[in-house]
């Protein structure tokens, strides 16, 4: 007599497709990193010390054992808010149907999250001997220690898979039984987060720093200098990089040149793409082209 066999189907819920960077930094004193978004994801755990970071409108003050998500095009910067800082940082494309879940995610882990983060570190050490590369990064890396654990992706694909294993579980550990932070209600942190709302819901608009200031009932002067804290650049500057951010995936998403220009309130097509070239280092229309190009 034959039995039939019960399946049970395996959806696949996460899929890191490439590792951009994996590295443990060392902060011995104050660590200011000017702040910057990419198309990419980017997760920081805090190894000890304490940190304060800024994701979007969102502030977090957060310590030993908290871990943040930085979604592709977050605008995202952070500062040591303690001496003897270590930090655990890797960037990396990510999908699936449980990949939204980690948008504006922030996380204080448990004994178990933490035993596989000890688990990661201990692996990529070994396979390392120890002797994980520094390296020359851009300037706004530069720091006290680092320790780069990705480079023997490149000749040793089962260490990559075996890597990226121990992220899944740990995300998958997250995301079952994850306990998520708040941000901060500090009164700046909360009068940041007023602003760059007020700049997002009206992206299309064009306004000055005096509108903005007027909008959250506080001075030109308090508004500039609660931006160089928590964004790392100018009322104006932020502003404009919410546009090109959002212009990046207007374009991807299949819309002209002289539509994106209008609908994010440039005077004209070449005033944009002027500002995009500059900001993003590369015209419009190449985004535009690139995108096509894939979809082949």
């Amino acid at each position: 007599m034959h039995l039939e066999q019960t399946t049970y189907e395996i959806q696949e819920q996460l899929r890191i497709n490439r590792m951009i960077d994996f590295f443990t930094a060392y902060k011995k004193t104050e660590y200011i990193f000017s702040g910057h978004s990419h198309n990419y994801w980017e997760t920081m755990y805090i190894l000890s010390g304490s940190v304060c970071v800024t994701g979007n409108d969102r502030v977090y003050d957060l310590s030993e054992g908290d871990m943040i998500f930085h979604e592709p095009m977050e605008m995202h910067k952070f500062y040591t808010t303690s001496a003897n800082t270590k930090l655990l940082i890797f960037s990396y494309e990510l999908e699936g149907n449980m990949a939204d879940f980690f948008r504006q995610k922030v996380f204080t882990l448990t004994k178990q999250q933490k035993s596989i983060i000890s688990a990661l570190l201990t692996f990529v050490n070994t396979r390392t001997e120890g002797n994980a590369s520094a390296y020359s990064l851009p300037e706004h890396y530069v720091e006290d220690n680092r320790l780069r654990y990705i480079t023997p992706v490149k000749t040793d694909p089962a260490y990559g898979h075996e890597l990226v294993l121990y992220l899944y579980l740990l995300m998958l550990n997250l995301a079952n039984a994850g306990k998520t932070a708040s941000p901060s209600d500090s009164y700046e942190s909360v009068l940041f987060g007023s602003a760059v709302k007020f700049m997002t819901d009206n992206i299309s608009e064009t306004f000055s720093v005096n509108d903005v200031a007027k909008h959250i009932n506080m001075s030109i002067s308090g508004l500039k200098r609660i931006f160089k804290k928590r964004a790392g650049m100018g009322v104006h500057k932020y502003f404009l990089t919410l546009k090109i951010n959002q212009a990046t995936e207007m374009l991807e998403g299949g819309l002209s040149v002289n539509d994106v220009a209008a609908k994010l309130g440039f005077s004209s097509p070449s005033c944009f793409t002027r500002a995009y070239k500059r900001e993003a280092n590369l015209p419009p229309s190449r985004v535009k082209q690139k995108n096509k190009g894939l979809s082949k």
